[in-house]
């Protein structure tokens, strides 16, 4: 997470390239954004949200480049400026941008090449001066190669990309995380609640956190609120209640989180190898590591690649691409 944060800092000195924020739901991409955007030289201007998957087409239109009067039904007499307007010197924040319709696509692409928009039903150009930051929860690159998503427009984007890494890939993470939502939400309660009992702080370790950063902050919120004793226990956090899409439980027990996390990375690993064809540039690059950290994962893994047909183990595999 210092890398992430170093990286966004350095892209907030990067003036107004867009940034491409990726991530698993819960997070905390907003939140990244927001850093972002106060790490830049206007964090006194607005900050500006919008989630693209919660209006059709064209509310979400009228509601991003604003509108003239008369423009469509139920447009308001005087006109209204959009949130790029809206945004100013500050900042936008396009979150679940995969969900945006091709004919919005094609819309954003043209502000995005020429910083200046058209409110719907107007004839005027209206500059743009906010930065414009994307967020996604999906592999944007296969949508791009489905065909869902403009392959321009996300490299335009992509200007410069932030990974952010689910809580399963950061485990040492979760038990600081939980002292200091317990150290905000604590005192909602009457005496305040300060301590995690020993078996809280074993079932927050081994729980997976498919939810990641929200799941676990909505868990402790959880525990402050309905926890009966003087410090929160196992059972106050009603971690066996989270379930997968299956409906079979996702907390795996506490002797078993070593090898979950390790069967996880394993899985990720070759997802990605299978994405990029077995080129271990671009399968790094999806991962958000370096080649180098990944060739030491197939060689932790017993990962074997294949090149033109031929298995090819590990390590033979690295001397080949240094080569």
């Amino acid at each position: 997470m210092m890398a992430v944060r170093e990286r966004l800092q350095q892209a907030a000195r990067a003036g107004n390239a867009t940034v491409l924020i990726e991530g698993e739901t819960g997070v905390g991409k907003e939140l990244a954004a927001r850093c972002l955007h106060e790490s830049g030289g206007s964090p006194t201007e607005p900050f500006v949200a919008v989630n693209c998957a919660s209006l059709n087409e064209t509310l979400l239109e009228a509601e991003l480049f604003g509108h003239e009067r008369g423009a469509f039904t139920g447009a308001l007499v005087g006109g209204k400026p959009g949130l790029f307007e809206a945004a100013g010197s500050g900042t936008i924040l396009l979150d679940e941008i995969g969900e945006l319709s091709l004919s919005l696509q094609a819309k954003l692409l043209r502000v995005l090449e020429e910083r200046t928009l058209r409110r719907v039903g107007g004839h005027e150009s209206v500059p743009l001066a906010a930065r414009i930051v994307a967020a996604t929860n999906r592999a944007l690159g296969r949508a791009v190669a489905t065909g869902e998503f403009r392959r321009d427009l996300y490299y335009r984007l992509a200007v410069v990309t932030v990974r952010i890494p689910p809580l399963r890939e950061r485990r040492e993470d979760v038990a600081m995380l939980a002292w200091w939502f317990l150290e905000q939400l604590g005192s909602q309660r009457v005496p305040p609640l300060r301590e995690f009992s020993d078996d809280a702080l074993e079932a927050l370790a081994a729980h997976p956190w498919p939810g990641n950063v929200r799941e676990l902050r909505n868990a402790i919120h959880r525990a402050v609120l309905f926890g009966r004793g003087e410090a929160i226990r196992a059972s106050d956090l009603e971690l066996e209640s989270a379930l997968d899409s299956t409906g079979s439980s996702m907390a795996p027990p506490a002797r078993d989180a070593n090898r979950t996390l390790r069967s996880v990375e394993a899985e990720q690993v070759r997802a990605a190898l299978g994405n990029a064809g077995g080129n271990v540039t671009r399968a790094a690059a999806m991962l958000g590591i370096h080649r180098s950290t990944l060739y030491q994962k197939l060689r932790h893994h017993r990962i074997e690649l294949v090149r033109r047909g031929v298995v090819v183990p590990a390590r033979e595999s690295q001397e080949m691409g240094e080569r």
